[in-house]
């Protein structure tokens, strides 16, 4: 029998260096906005004279006027986008082959006062109407003087290559512009097997976050397939290749500035090609325009796609163009955009999907997003095309990319793999989930030969007895002791009963056994079924704006005090309150989506806010229903079934509720940490602390709040508030914050209580880094957020020695020396600091690249396979200070992509049945480790590093997530979760 290949992965990153003597032929410029003081001015001036009655806030529409110009001059790389307070930056690029082609100053002037014309019309009718015109008047006549001086100003491109942090930070939107500007027009040949398939290469603008720049896209595809279900399906897809610009710590060129890389991220776009009968509300529909004549008499156009929106927030049946873009084009007496219904309505008809050589009229593509529907024979249905492509065929296009810029990217070198992750029997508890818990132990062939009936019935139910101990001893160790209550709150008979028994069997309860001593379980039913009903409009809808707000916050209110009463009278006193056990309540709430209401209808809000109002946790259930059966016998009594997704549904709740709102681990955590290679003496007293942040937006306000995670060796979990001294147990924590974000909803006086900025975040960084106690401590931070520093949305402070070009020179001392209650850079032995370990810095999203397995180099022709197992990987780039890389197994859901045959699918394979577009390939992301300020004794060797990064990286585990890793540590995770729990009760929908 041949052995397995146990040999260790390797890891090619999809990250490149710049040859900076291949950009000889790029031209870059930039054009400021100049008004934007008088903008300012008049923004301000008009806030003052509007009526008393309106809101104040007045909204500058940069946005409009930069789609207006990109409809008119697709020649553009990007409009006038934010680079610092007061400055606003057109950018364009150009190659030999592309080469610049941009408006004039006077002919964007024309369009500046045309769209400062528009705007003043928005406020006819609004406050004293002398005032109003008075100001009006004002501004248009300083917009009408054309500023001295002002034109394109040409900027280099090694400048940029050289410092990339040079003009504001041009370089991350600048050099992705330039490569796909060089490969726009390009083509490349993709080969699986004896199948060629060409590229065309087209550039894009507008990403849709944040700044714009550039990407690129291929032709339209369109695949035909049949499905699992025997069904003909067909949808079309393009190849989608951004370019990012990211940097490293302590990476840096000879002039001491950060060295870019660039990554290279390929992804599945999709396009509709039938009527779109069901969005995503509140969210803008994309639409990608290719023009093909001049929108605007004298403005060049080109091939590249222009990205544009239409409003998806209106009334259902008006879907207009975002920001009056129609109102604007015509005022520019620009040709007219395509009505957003013919689009929405009949896709194929308006966009070149089939590539016809002929086409000359404009395209229009509308791009799929997840939660569409179309309609298809009287019926919907989402999009026929399942995103994603196999490591193999994202190889091949990498390689055919690097082929095509010839020379201009250098890529990287392939990382080397540590040491396995524990697998197997030899797995430590805490590392184990209910997946492995619940399943039953097995027997060989010769074993049940060998062994009677009832000896395997006895050895099954021994093993049985032993991970139930398992399971209480979990619990007992996050309660540190303390009873629990469960209460169970249904209404109909069938949610009870799954519940109850998915309760029974995170157990591993039999029939007749009851549930452990310290843990109760009481059941009540929901006898009102007022209780249960969408909080009511009365006749208002989303378009009627503050009246429908201020309805549904009058509901909410009302649905809030009803729900506390019913817990009052009902579930209170079948708690015993002298045990004064942590109290959870699982709740049946209905179905969350019906047709005709809408979100902020739902119960789930006010529930929740009850429930912690009552010092009560909460996981909220759907409604469950059995499986139909139309040959049903009625005369024979048979218990009802279920279908496996809806047990499954009910499992999570159960398993969420019970393990991961206490913050429970099937085992001791020391044992991971010396499985991690982190001396005995000091695993079996680690603390791990992370730093946790959640940030969203409720309405016009941006909430942002942050917490500590501390999980101690012995697995009991605690959590520590901003602005507080004190640690709290976990399944408690829960409560507290849902208190403090009800009062914050009550009281807008304590809004800021929730909206952190910087000095805030580095201020309650420093307290709880200082204060780490006697234990040995190991501190996680995420970078994103924590080390930056925009203006006036974190006040200009954040922890600035996080960043990249500071962490390297500043990795061995704490520098808070702007910090309230700080003031001062701590070095590494300052007493208060002898037990902290050391620092582990994260990153992951953008901020990480794609990648290939099993192969040295991007045209190799070595078979390419996910990680089947949690791997980390070190990174030798920066030898002054380790990276290390982690990266989660392929999850149980994505076994379909895992098959001989399907690793090697491209999107328009078909084979043994499999095809590549009826694939959902996804594979896991990279997360970045970066220690520092590392005690003495783990500085000595690259291994000291690697266990500190492996205490994370095995942390990637949650005993109530079966399907693989999850994404963070697990005291960040739960950190995480504890915030996003709580948001609903604030009005935010996450």
């Amino acid at each position: 029998m041949p052995k397995k290949d146990v040999r260790p992965p390797i890891l090619l990153p999809a990250r490149m260096n710049l040859a900076t003597d291949t950009f000889a032929g790029l031209k870059i410029e930039l054009i400021s906005f100049p008004f934007a003081e008088i903008v300012d001015k008049f923004r301000n001036s008009m806030e003052e004279v509007l009526s008393p009655n309106r809101k104040k806030k007045v909204w500058i529409p940069y946005r409009q006027l930069n789609n207006g110009l990109l409809a008119c001059a697709s020649t553009l790389t990007h409009g006038f986008e934010y680079f610092d307070t007061g400055d606003y930056r057109a950018l364009a690029v150009g190659s030999v082959e592309n080469p610049l082609r941009v408006p004039t100053p006077e002919q964007i002037h024309e369009l500046v006062i045309i769209w400062a014309q528009e705007w003043t019309k928005q406020f006819d009718g609004k406050g004293k109407a002398d005032q109003v015109n008075s100001v009006c008047d004002r501004f248009l006549e300083n917009m009408a003087i054309i500023p001295t001086n002002w034109n394109w100003q040409p900027i280099t491109p090694e400048k940029l290559i050289q410092d990339i942090n040079a003009e504001k930070g041009l370089g991350f939107q600048a050099i992705p512009s330039f490569l796909a500007t060089l490969l726009h027009g390009k083509i490349c040949v993709i080969r699986s097997g004896k199948r060629e398939q060409e590229i065309h290469w087209r550039k894009v603008q507008g990403d849709g976050s944040g700044r714009t720049g550039l990407f690129i896209v291929s032709q339209p595809f369109l695949a035909l397939y049949t499905d699992d279900y025997g069904k003909e399906r067909e949808g079309y897809f393009v190849y989608r290749l951004d370019f990012r610009v990211q940097t490293q710590t302590g990476r840096f060129n000879q002039n001491g500035k950060l060295k870019p890389w660039i990554f290279l991220d390929l992804s599945c776009q999709r396009y509709a090609h039938e009527p779109l009968i069901e969005t995503n509300y509140g969210r803008d529909i994309s639409v990608l325009i290719g023009m093909n004549e001049e929108r605007l008499s004298g403005y060049e156009v080109d091939s590249t796609l222009i990205r544009l929106t239409i409003d998806n927030s209106a009334r259902e049946d008006s879907k207009p163009w975002k920001l009056q873009l129609p109102n604007l084009l015509a005022a520019f007496k620009a040709r007219a955009l395509e009505t957003t219904e013919n689009i929405l309505g009949n896709p194929a008809t308006y966009g070149n999907l089939d590539n016809n050589s002929d086409w000359n009229k404009d395209e229009y593509y509308l791009v799929h997003a997840e939660g569409y529907k179309y309609e298809h024979e009287k019926h919907k249905r989402g999009h026929s095309i399942k995103p994603g492509f196999s490591l193999q065929e994202r190889g091949d296009i990498v390689a055919q990319v690097l082929n095509l810029l010839n020379g201009v990217l250098i890529p990287d070198d392939p990382m080397q793999c540590d040491i396995p992750a524990p697998s197997g029997q030899k797995t430590p508890l805490a590392m184990r989930d209910y997946g492995y818990i619940s399943e039953p132990p097995t027997f060989t062939k010769q074993q049940k030969e060998k062994l009677s009936g009832e000896e395997i019935k006895q050895r099954v139910d021994k093993r049985r007895k032993e991970k139930q101990t398992i399971i209480t001893d979990a619990i007992e160790r996050a309660l540190e002791g303390k009873p629990i209550h469960f209460s169970l709150l249904w209404r109909e008979r069938d949610t009870c009963d799954v519940t109850i028994q998915k309760l029974r069997d995170a157990f591993l309860l039999n029939e007749g056994e009851d549930f452990p001593e310290h843990i109760k379980v009481a059941s009540v039913r929901i006898d009102d079924p007022n209780l249960l009903k969408p909080l009511n409009t009365s006749g208002y809808v989303p378009k009627d704006g503050q009246e429908f707000d201020k309805q549904i916050r009058k509901q909410h209110q009302m649905k809030l005090d009803v729900w506390r009463d019913f817990l009052k009278q009902k579930v209170i006193p079948l708690i015993d309150s002298t045990t004064k056990p942590y109290c959870f309540a699982i709740i049946e709430i209905g179905q969350t989506k019906k047709k005709g209401v809408h979100p902020k209808q739902s119960i789930y809000r006010a529930v929740r806010e009850a429930c912690v109002l009552e010092n009560i946790g909460s996981q909220m259930v759907q409604t469950v229903k059995p499986k139909s059966s139309e040959k049903e016998d009625e005369s024979t009594d048979t218990s009802p079934s279920y279908n496996k997704k809806t047990e499954g549904r009910i499992l999570n709740a159960v398993l969420d509720v019970m393990l991961r709102q206490i913050g429970a681990l099937y085992g001791i955590p020391s044992e991971v940490y010396e499985r991690a290679g982190i001396p005995k003496e000091i695993a079996k007293n680690l603390d791990v602390i992370a730093l946790c942040r959640r940030k969203t937006t409720q309405g016009q306000d941006n909430i942002h709040y942050a917490l500590a995670v501390r999980l101690r060796a012995t697995g009991a979990v605690d959590v520590l508030f901003p602005n507080s001294n004190n640690w709290i147990p976990y399944a408690q924590a829960g409560i507290e914050i849902g208190q403090i974000f009800s009062q914050v909803r009550r009281d807008r006086n304590y809004l800021n209580t929730v909206q952190l900025k910087g000095i805030n975040l580095a201020k309650f960084a420093a307290d709880v880094l200082t204060q780490v106690g006697e234990q040995p401590t190991l501190v996680l931070i995420e970078a994103d957020v924590w080390r930056n520093e925009r203006g006036e949305e974190n006040g200009g402070q954040a922890w600035f020695q996080l960043k990249n070009e500071n962490l390297l020179a500043k990795r061995d001392v704490l520098d808070f020396q702007h910090v309230p209650g700080h003031t001062c850079v701590y070095p590494r032995d300052h007493n208060k600091l002898r037990n902290l370990l050391g620092i582990i810095r994260f990153r992951t999203g953008d901020e990480t690249t794609q990648y290939i397995t099993n192969r040295q180099a991007w045209n190799d022709n070595s078979p390419a396979r996910d990680l089947i197992h949690l791997s980390g990987f070190s990174d030798i780039s920066v030898p002054e200070l380790f990276h290390y890389f982690s990266i989660g197994r392929l999850p149980k859901t994505q076994k379909a992509q895992d098959t001989l045959t399907a690793r090697e699918l491209y999107m328009l394979d078909s084979q043994d049945d499999e095809s590549g577009v009826n694939i959902a390939f996804k594979h896991q992301q990279m997360l970045e480790m970066l220690p520092f300020f590392i005690r003495s004794d783990f500085q000595k060797t690259e291994e000291s590093l690697k266990s500190l990064c492996r205490v994370p990286h095995y942390l990637r585990i949650s005993p109530a997530w079966s399907i693989g890793n999850i994404h963070s540590p697990y005291p960040m995770h739960l950190g995480k979760q504890l915030i996003k729990d709580h948001l609903c009760i604030l009005g935010v929908e996450v």
